[in-house]
């Protein structure tokens, strides 16, 4: 596997062991035998379910472990560093603790896997029931670093105001909070992205710092960072939107009704309801 994606050349087994030892994970590593051809159907007879590497086990303990050597299998593929977060996260999993151990001392293998397969994988967790885990599973396993490290900048950079979580946790939360109002993805993106400029825009520090300015930056931010993952041009734009102007003003009776136009025709009806979702989700 010198590309950490595909085999240089396969080799054809008749035995079922081979096969199911270069599956990924235990849980991924189960067989099936069905019952002799020719029963009828409605018959009793039932197959039989082959685990050689205990994923029956791992399914109950709800965990996520490689098939025999994991080092051996990132090596193969390290693709499958970005499943086992995705997965863990979509099931609510825990990873193995030298399953773990692997993914992060194989994690600079990402680096060689194409950004549209990144991107997919990604896109997946962000679409999951628990994205904000998923997303601190990524960092955890020092993946983030090699898909958007900009989003850890915020780790440990404190903000001003009433504001009671650092960056980085605030926009994990606001994540959290489009995903359980169950927003579009294009939504639940912007709101993790955000605030995305704060830690390179910020002056001064405790209740009177400010970060003037970090929207207009962090729609810059946003576009490498989509741009770099290869996301359609469509989303780059409406996505870049969301964050630029996310802290539009709207005070009734301040705001004129010509810059609620001008708005209107940059991002249209259905732009400005999502923007008004991500500023919903920046706010609770």
């Amino acid at each position: 596997y010198r590309d950490k994606r595909r085999p240089d050349s396969v080799s054809w087994s008749k035995n079922l062991s081979d096969d199911l030892a270069r599956r990924d994970f235990t849980i991924n590593a189960l067989a099936y035998l069905p019952a002799e051809a020719g029963a009828k159907a409605g018959d009793d007879e039932k197959g039989e379910l082959i685990d050689m590497h205990g994923g029956q086990g791992d399914l109950k303990g709800k965990l996520v472990r490689a098939v025999g050597d994991p080092d051996e299998r990132f090596a193969e593929d390290a693709l499958r560093m970005m499943r086992a977060a995705r997965i863990a996260t979509d099931l609510d999993f825990r990873i193995d603790p030298a399953t773990e151990a692997a993914i992060v001392k194989h994690a600079t293998h990402l680096k060689e896997i194409s950004a549209e397969r990144i991107r997919d994988e990604f896109s997946r967790i962000i679409m999951s029931p628990r994205p904000m885990r998923g997303v601190v599973l990524l960092h955890t396993l020092s993946l983030l670093r090699y898909i958007a490290p900009e989003i850890a900048e915020g780790i440990n950079v404190k903000q001003n105001g009433d504001h009671i979580y650092d960056v980085w946790e605030h926009n994990l939360r606001a994540l959290k909070y489009a995903t359980e109002k169950k927003y579009s993805f294009e939504v639940r993106l912007a709101s993790l992205l955000h605030d995305v400029a704060k830690p390179r825009t910020k002056r001064g520090e405790g209740k009177h710092s400010t970060f003037y300015g970090h929207e207009v930056v962090g729609a810059k931010m946003t576009a490498e960072i989509l741009e770099r993952l290869k996301f359609s041009k469509k989303q780059i734009e409406k996505i870049t939107d969301l964050v630029r102007w996310h802290l539009f003003y709207y005070n009734v009776g301040e705001v004129t009704e010509s810059s609620v136009r001008r708005l209107l025709a940059r991002l249209g009806k259905d732009g400005m309801d999502e923007l008004i979702k991500v500023r919903e989700a920046d706010r609770i």
